[in-house]
């Protein structure tokens, strides 16, 4: 039995539709002897007629007519797939899995880059997955995400391709109620004697280091009495009085009343948060964030 290709099915349908054989070549641009060979390979193929021959024209057999439905849906299901396919390749379709810091998630820039990734790649399914920058360069390696929004890239993953979305800068956060009966610190050495909350050190290990040595230039070791995992649980712990916290200066507009967040100028150094991907695996929908990104970067710089 011969294989049934695609042209059989093409030729089989532009000869339903026109009623004859003599149209249907002049519909898909061959002579009719050659598409009759075409017709008579499709019927040896399936093992019966589709088509009874008349004095004047053809008329489908009820195999023909059953033929034609499932040939018909076969075709159009066939050019689906491929501009699905194609706008896969051109990112326009498919997901785009973020890994994202929790506390920049909210921020003015990511929601713009979103917003506007969103209007230029409307099909593309964006999936968002809080995680801190030392995760999100491990689920970047083991392909869980496509790339991610974090802080310390050039530190923890300078293999990495980083775009600048901005830059903040460390501040001390201090609970209302101790910078009321208090007074305002204004270097670091001030506040050598408070108790600290401090981040999993195995999880920021950059930030961690960092701020460990402007406390140790500062001429101290900070006693840490409590441990976060993310920016919310520290901001809570600095709420509830049980320490003073380093925290990024962006967190002011989302602070709450009981927390008060306090310069000095030994942690004013700045940081970058990036976007980060890794080049070499970059799917289509992450050119197509990036090109989004950089329009936002573009608007916003002019």
């Amino acid at each position: 039995m011969r294989n049934i290709e695609l042209r059989h099915l093409r030729y089989f349908i532009a000869v339903a539709q026109a009623g004859s054989v003599v149209a249907g070549a002049r519909a898909v641009g061959i002579v009719q002897p050659a598409l009759s060979r075409q017709i008579i390979e499709l019927e040896a193929a399936i093992g019966t007629p589709l088509l009874a021959r008349k004095a004047r024209g053809v008329q489908l057999t009820v195999a023909g007519e059953s033929f034609l439905r499932d040939a018909t849906q076969l075709l159009a299901n066939l050019q689906a797939s491929r501009d699905r396919a194609l706008r896969c390749a051109a990112g326009q379709l498919g997901e785009l899995r973020l890994g994202v810091l929790p506390n920049y998630l909210s921020s003015a820039v990511v929601t713009e880059v979103l917003r506007a990734f969103r209007i230029a790649c409307p099909e593309v399914k964006v999936l968002v997955d809080p995680m801190l920058s030392t995760e999100q360069i491990a689920a970047i390696r083991n392909r869980q995400v496509d790339g991610g929004i974090m802080a310390w890239r050039r530190h923890e993953a300078p293999h990495l391709t980083g775009i600048v979305l901005l830059s903040d800068r460390f501040v001390l956060a201090m609970p209302s109620s101790q910078t009321a009966r208090h007074k305002q610190p204004k270097r670091l050495a001030d506040v050598a004697d408070l108790p600290f909350v401090w981040f999993d050190p195995a999880r920021s290990s950059s930030q961690h280091r960092f701020l460990m040595t402007q406390c140790e230039r500062a001429g101290f070791s900070p006693r840490v009495a409590q441990v976060g995992s993310d920016i919310p649980t520290v901001l809570g712990l600095v709420s509830a009085g049980m320490g003073c916290a380093f925290v990024p200066a962006s967190l002011s507009t989302v602070c709450p009343p009981t927390v008060r967040l306090v310069p000095l100028p030994e942690v004013a150094d700045r940081f970058d948060v990036e976007f980060a991907f890794d080049e070499e695996v970059a799917t289509p929908a992450v050119r197509q964030f990036v090109q989004a990104l950089q329009q936002v970067i573009d608007d916003r710089a002019s």
